[in-house]
């Protein structure tokens, strides 16, 4: 069995996830939110032994109209938003992509559900996988 410091191939994970809060959040909060999820699981993925990310990518949707796409290339990369969302959300759906190399594909979604969860712990309600 390899341990994931000698996998040596690229990795996926890929999920789509669904997030209600206690009580609506705004925008820009969200946004804070999860570009501390992503700068936490870019730190993991170090951590971890991970080699290299070649992306994760977040696309936050609520409603038809409003999105938001959140997204980090490398370890010290601060993440990058576009989108627009401007009423308060109480549910929204996360669609997950993330590509990565040298580390395994049950770390990676492991990894990005903690920190996830860490992230928003004083605001979710429900996190469905």
């Amino acid at each position: 069995m390899k341990t994931p410091h000698e996998i040596s191939e690229w990795v996926t994970f890929s999920k789509e996830l669904e997030m209600s809060f206690r009580i609506p959040m705004s925008p820009p909060l969200i946004l804070e939110r999860m570009n501390n999820v992503l700068i936490g699981f870019s730190r993991a993925l170090n951590e971890e032994g991970c080699r290299l990310i070649g992306h994760v990518k977040v696309l936050i949707k609520s409603g038809a109209e409003e999105h938001l796409f959140i997204s980090v290339t490398s370890f010290d990369q601060l993440p990058s938003s576009k989108g627009r969302m401007e009423k308060e959300i109480s549910n929204m759906l996360l669609t997950v992509n993330a590509v990565v190399y040298g580390l395994s594909e049950d770390r990676l979604a492991f990894l990005f559900i903690q920190m996830l969860e860490e992230g928003f712990k004083c605001y979710i309600n429900q996190l469905s996988c």
